[in-house]
């Protein structure tokens, strides 16, 4: 349960299913976020509740958070066709988001259900941790859990860091170009006063 005493250093945009099976090992990802203090933010009917288009708050959504959690349990069971391998897949909308995540250049942190297939994509951004729900398995791992949110954190603070320099750097430019340019202006009239301007069939030009 939340703490209104935490003093939260970073929010997390929390992808997971609502479905009632899955609100135990989702509670269980949340409390070791508020432990840590992250703040669990955005999840879409969980978290957060708007007349909005869900997808469209759900985009405006991660780009305000500090990273993603993607907290995957299991929602489909598949065979594979070829080899009749069964597995727990992950639902779709956990994959959209995971992909809204990574085009805006959050850092991601995934916590698993035992059991659970998270496919190739999620292991190809970022490395994952697979829990069982008991408190041994979370001690055995509170270091990993511990460096992986430290650095999304930092990651988190080093794009905003970049983002902001980059933008100083725009209007930095920007105000260069305008100051050039009136300087220019305020030149080319100061010659034009002195001048004289000389008219011949090929060319006109200032002395």
């Amino acid at each position: 349960m939340q703490d209104n005493k935490i003093n939260y250093i970073a929010s997390a945009f929390v992808s997971c299913n609502l479905r009632k099976e899955d609100s135990q090992f989702v509670n269980f990802v949340a409390n070791i976020l508020h432990h840590f203090q992250i703040k669990p933010f955005g999840t879409v009917g969980l978290y957060d509740a708007s007349t909005e288009n869900p997808v469209q708050l759900m985009k405006t959504n991660i780009e305000k958070s500090d990273f993603v959690v993607i907290v995957a349990t299991k929602r489909y069971l598949t065979r594979d066709a070829i080899n009749g391998i069964s597995s727990n897949m992950l639902s779709e909308m956990i994959h959209t988001e995971a992909g809204m995540a990574f085009a805006n250049s959050k850092p991601v942190v995934v916590f698993v259900q035992e059991g659970t297939n998270v496919g190739s994509f999620l292991p190809s951004i970022t490395q994952y941790i697979t829990l069982d729900g008991t408190q041994k398995n979370l001690d055995s791992q509170k270091n990993l859990i511990m460096y992986l949110l430290n650095s999304a954190y930092q990651k988190s603070e080093e794009i905003k860091r970049q983002k902001s320099w980059q933008g100083l750097g725009r209007l930095l430019v920007g105000g260069l170009a305008i100051f050039g340019g009136l300087k220019l202006l305020d030149d080319g009239a100061d010659n034009q006063e002195d001048s004289v301007l000389i008219y011949n069939k090929k060319s006109i030009y200032f002395l």
